[in-house]
C-alpha cells in the first residue's frame, strides 16, 4: 500500500478522533474538579486512553462507505446533541435519564432548545460534513493486509482489558455511558398492572381532589418556612396541612407519575405486578376524571385512561409554544366537570414549574425580578432563574387557594391533596433543573386540605394526619391514603402507609 495513502488514512482517524474528543468526550472531564498537576496528568491520561479505545471502534465503521456514512452520522449528532447538556448543566448520563428521553413526549426536551444549542448543532453539522467529504476522498481498499488491522484490534483489547480490571472505568465517560445506559433501559421490564375482577365495597361517601404538581419543591413554599413571601393566599389559612419532608427517588415525571398512581413503592428493586388506583376507584363505583394541562407520556398514559372522564386542555399547544395555556385554564373545566354526587376522585394534572419558567404564569404574578431572560441556563443568573422559579410557585399559591375556595362552599366531606411529581434543582452543586440525583429534586412539596365537614365526621382521620405532619414520608403514601380515605374492604394495601393512619 503506498505510504502516502496510509498516512491520509492515518491523518484522517486523527480528525475524526480530534472531532470526537471535542464534542463528545471532553464533556465528561471539564466539569471534575481537579486541584493539582497530578489530578490533571490522570485525568489526561484516562482522556488519552478512552481516545485510543475510541480509535478502535471507529476504525471499523471507516471500512464501509454506507456503514460510516449512516451509523457514524447518527451516533455523533445524537452525541454530540446529549453532550451540549453535559456540558453545560453538568448532568448526569444514567438509565433514568435515557427514560426521560425516550419515553416523554417530545415536547418536554425540546423545551429546552436555545440559540446557543442551534448555534452548536450548526456547527457539529458542518464538521460532520468536513468528515463525510475527507472520507469520500480516501481509498480505503486494503488488499487484504491483516497489519493494518492491529492497532485498531489492540485499542478494542484495551477496552474490553480496562473493564475487567475495573468495570466502569471508561463506560462511566462519554460516549459509553449512553450506549451503557441504553442497554439497561432496554432490559427494563414494562410495569405489570393487576386486573381486578371482583366488586370492591366502599360505603364512605368523599370527594378527592388530586391535583398532581410539576417541578415543585418544598423548600421554596412559605408556608414551609421560605424565607420569601411564595405563598400569600395559602400562608392566610389555619385549614391546611403541608408536608415539607415528602421523599422520592424518582425525579422525572415518566417514573415518578407511574409509582405515585400504583402500588409500586420507591423502594421496589425488582418488577412486580402492581395495582393502578383508578382501575381500584372504579371496581369501588368510584367515579374518576382526569383533567391534564400535560399530554400523557408513554409510561403512564394507559393509567391515564383508566378514568371514567379524560379530558386534556391545549393539545394543540406543547410548552415550547410561547401560547401554552397556563394551568388557570383548568380552573374553570374542573369546575364544570365537578358533580355533586359523592364518590368522586378528581385529578388534575399540572405543568406547574417545568422549566421554560417564564412560560409558566401570567404577567401578573411575576412578583420577584429580574427574571430568566434565556432558555440557554448559562446565560441567566442564578437569581433571574430563582426568581422566575419562585413565581410559578406564586402562581401556583392563587391555583390552589382558588379550588379550595370553590369546595370549601360545597358543604361536603372533601379531601383535596396536592403533590408535586419531584423537587427542583436550583443551582445546589451547580446543577440545575431535575432528572438528576440531587437531594433537592427529590422533596416534593405536598399540600393537604381537608373541609370542615370532613373535619367533623373523620376526627380520628384527621387527627392522624396531623400527627403525620413532620415525618419523611415517600410518595408511596398517595396510592394507599387514597383508599383508606375511602375506608375501602375485601382488597389488601398498605395501610400503614397511609398519612390517614397512625404509622405511615
Amino acid at each position: 500500500m503506498d505510504f502516502k495513502k496510509i498516512s491520509d488514512k492515518n491523518k484522517f482517524q486523527l480528525y475524526v478522533n480530534l472531532c470526537l474528543g471535542i464534542f463528545i468526550t471532553l464533556s465528561s472531564y471539564i466539569h471534575v474538579p481537579l486541584s493539582s498537576i497530578k489530578d490533571y496528568i490522570i485525568y489526561a491520561a484516562h482522556f488519552f486512553l478512552l481516545q485510543i479505545t475510541l480509535y478502535g471502534f471507529t476504525y471499523l465503521l471507516t471500512l464501509n462507505k454506507w456503514l460510516f456514512r449512516i451509523i457514524f452520522s447518527f451516533l455523533f449528532v445524537s452525541l454530540s446533541i446529549i453532550s451540549f447538556w453535559v456540558y453545560t448543566l453538568d448532568i448526569t448520563i444514567s438509565v433514568d435519564l435515557i427514560q426521560l428521553s425516550l419515553e416523554s413526549k417530545p415536547d418536554i426536551y425540546l423545551d429546552l432548545v436555545s440559540l446557543q444549542l442551534i448555534i452548536y448543532l450548526v456547527v457539529v453539522l458542518i464538521t460532520l460534513f468536513s468528515i463525510l467529504k475527507l472520507h469520500s476522498k480516501i481509498n480505503w481498499a486494503y488488499n487484504k493486509k491483516i497489519k493494518i488491522f492491529i492497532f485498531p484490534l489492540i485499542a478494542i483489547t484495551l477496552f474490553f482489558s480496562l473493564e475487567k480490571i475495573k468495570f466502569g472505568v471508561l463506560t462511566r465517560r462519554m460516549p459509553y455511558v449512553v450506549v451503557l445506559e441504553s442497554i439497561k433501559y432496554f432490559n427494563k421490564k414494562p410495569l405489570k398492572i393487576n386486573t381486578i375482577h371482583q366488586k370492591l365495597r366502599s360505603d364512605t361517601k368523599i370527594n378527592i381532589v388530586f391535583v398532581l404538581g410539576e417541578s415543585v419543591r418544598a423548600k421554596n413554599l412559605q408556608i414551609n418556612g421560605y424565607s420569601r413571601p411564595t405563598n400569600p393566599l395559602l400562608s392566610k389559612r389555619n385549614d391546611i396541612y403541608s408536608f415539607k419532608n415528602i421523599y422520592t427517588p424518582n425525579t422525572y415525571t415518566s417514573k415518578s407519575v407511574p409509582q405515585i398512581l400504583t402500588s409500586k413503592s420507591v423502594n421496589d428493586t425488582v418488577n412486580k405486578s402492581v395495582y393502578a388506583l383508578y382501575s381500584v376507584l372504579n371496581k369501588a363505583n368510584y367515579h374518576t376524571v382526569w383533567l391534564g394541562n400535560q399530554t400523557p407520556e408513554v409510561s403512564y398514559r394507559d393509567l391515564i385512561y383508566q378514568n371514567n372522564i379524560v379530558s386534556l386542555i391545549d393539545v394543540e399547544h406543547s410548552v415550547l409554544s410561547y401560547h401554552k395555556k397556563y394551568d388557570g385554564e383548568l380552573l374553570s373545566v374542573f369546575k364544570d366537570n365537578y358533580t355533586r354526587t359523592h364518590k368522586n376522585m378528581y385529578t388534575i394534572h399540572m405543568i406547574g414549574s417545568h422549566w421554560w419558567y417564564e412560560n409558566r404564569y401570567p404577567k401578573e404574578f411575576k412578583v420577584f425580578t429580574p427574571v430568566v431572560k434565556s432558555k440557554y441556563l448559562p446565560s441567566n443568573t442564578k437569581e433571574e432563574i430563582i426568581n422566575s422559579y419562585d413565581n410559578t410557585v406564586v402562581y401556583l399559591d392563587y391555583f390552589l387557594n382558588d379550588i379550595i375556595s370553590f369546595l370549601e362552599k360545597k358543604h361536603e366531606n372533601i379531601v383535596m391533596i396536592y403533590l408535586s411529581d419531584h423537587g427542583e434543582i436550583l443551582g445546589e452543586d451547580d446543577k440545575w433543573l431535575h432528572a438528576q440525583n440531587h437531594n433537592a429534586s427529590k422533596n416534593p412539596a405536598c399540600i393537604i386540605w381537608c373541609s370542615k365537614s370532613f373535619q367533623q365526621n373523620y376526627k380520628k382521620k384527621v387527627k392522624f394526619l396531623e400527627q403525620n405532619i413532620g415525618k419523611k414520608i415517600s410518595t408511596d403514601f398517595l396510592y394507599p391514603s387514597v383508599l383508606d380515605l375511602i375506608d375501602l374492604e375485601s382488597f389488601e394495601y398498605n395501610t400503614h402507609k397511609s398519612i390517614f393512619s397512625n404509622n405511615p
